[in-house]
């Protein structure tokens, strides 16, 4: 049976780049039908899924945005799904930044999974730059059959010692900020953001530590 998944980690953990590994072996490899999607909150790269690797030129555009509405993403599976026919089904949906979902969304989702027998993995983060739960995560965290933390490249960046990063920090103009929006897509206003463990995160939070800058 089919499953949903949930792929999180912190920012520049991999998680794109192993969407994109996944789709290219379904896609190039197997020749099967694959969906990749992100949701159209997400403004980085426009239509595009883009790994970190190579200066971004690894990537893939989407099939389409996902709207948050209720049963929008439903339905617009069914009719993609219809559409592929039996001679090439569809094999799996990839959704990118899937801590941007709508709870109406990932309910949609395991009802594809369900009803469809069609796998699902989503690769998004845990938590937002001020320590809040996205929306989308909680209900993947409720609702997914499968999850795993990607832990390929989540290091520490401020860390003397190696650490795992858990957090991320938002960086506006090359300074942390603790407050804010919960969505601020990096490039936008000079925003950064920086994988750390929870230790420097705290640190950084209460003042007890300085930030040390970038090089």
């Amino acid at each position: 049976m089919a499953k949903l998944y949930f792929r999180y980690a912190v920012m520049n953990a991999g998680k794109s780049t192993q969407l994109l590994q996944i789709a290219y072996d379904y896609e190039k490899n197997n020749k099967r039908k694959i969906l990749c999607l992100k949701p159209d909150i997400d403004t980085k790269e426009g239509d595009y899924i883009v790994s970190r690797l190579e200066n971004g030129e690894i990537k893939r555009k989407c099939d389409f945005l996902i709207c948050r509405d209720k049963d929008w993403l439903y339905n617009r599976l069914v009719s993609e799904i219809s559409n592929a026919g039996d001679e090439n089904p569809l094999s799996i949906v990839l959704i990118d930044e899937a801590q941007f979902l709508s709870k109406d969304n990932v309910w949609d989702l395991a009802k594809i999974v369900t009803e469809y027998n069609i796998p699902v993995i989503c690769f998004g983060l845990k938590v937002d730059a001020l320590g809040n739960p996205f929306e989308g995560s909680t209900y993947l965290f409720a609702l997914a059959q499968d999850i795993e933390e990607v832990t390929t490249r989540a290091i520490c960046r401020i860390s003397k010692k190696p650490k795992k990063a858990t957090m991320n920090l938002r960086l506006v103009n090359g300074k942390p900020v603790f407050e804010g929006e919960q969505v601020a897509i990096e490039n936008d206003q000079d925003i950064r953001y920086l994988p750390v463990c929870l230790d420097v995160y705290m640190k950084l939070r209460s003042g007890q530590m300085k930030f040390p800058g970038l090089s």
